[in-house]
């Protein structure tokens, strides 16, 4: 299957959860991806996170794990230790399980620029495990965009505050969303921690600023 049948675009960001390892340490966390080619994805990854540094640290491939559970986005920020790892069949990197499609990816090049990196992954092994057509619900998807704007939040509150507020007033829009949208007390209690860490983010580094 080629990358641009599982939805990659070379224009529009595709929200994944890449897991890698480098040596002993694993790690998962949500990830864009854009399309750089027949069998190419390219990341856009911010400094000062653990994916980052083992990027630079010397990692040698990675998985990009295919979902639309917002669990599993949820775990790989707040629960890492109940991230479910599965061997990956062409690389070291391990592969997340309860995902419905895998891009085993090497890496190919690394640009680093001021405050990001950008990472050209050659993919060696696509494959779909499962997954048919669902009815659309607003929760899952606005958990999964509340858990994204999270992860910029602590760098935009160091480059601009102005956007950090933006993305701050977003996650509560999101969050509003859920709360408007299931009985799921389980999907709730997500959002609000997601935006009750945001908020302790923006208070804490804006105080110390």
């Amino acid at each position: 299957m080629e990358l641009r049948e599982l939805g990659f675009s070379e224009t529009t960001y595709s929200e994944t959860i890449l897991s890698i390892k480098l040596g002993r340490e694993t790690n998962a966390a949500p990830i864009g991806v854009l399309l750089g080619g027949e069998n190419r994805l390219i990341l856009k990854i911010y400094s000062g996170g653990k994916t980052y540094r083992m990027f630079l640290g010397g990692a040698e491939d990675c998985v990009v794990n295919i979902t639309d559970n917002p669990i599993l986005f949820y775990q790989s920020i707040f629960e890492k230790n109940r991230v479910r790892f599965i061997p990956a069949r062409k690389v070291s990197s391990p592969r997340i399980g309860g995902c419905y499609a895998y891009v085993e990816c090497e890496v190919e090049t690394i640009v680093e620029y001021r405050d990001y990196i950008r990472v050209l992954l050659n993919s060696v092994l696509v494959e779909v495990c499962g997954g048919g057509v669902k009815t659309y619900n607003r929760a899952g998807p606005a958990i999964i965009e509340a858990l994204v704007h999270y992860t910029k939040l602590p760098h935009y509150m160091s480059v601009d505050l102005g956007e950090a507020e933006e993305i701050l007033r977003r996650i509560r829009v999101f969050t509003d969303i859920v709360s408007h949208s299931t009985k799921d007390s389980m999907l709730r209690s997500i959002a609000y921690r997601i935006l009750r860490e945001s908020e302790n983010i923006f208070v804490t580094q804006r105080r110390s600023s």
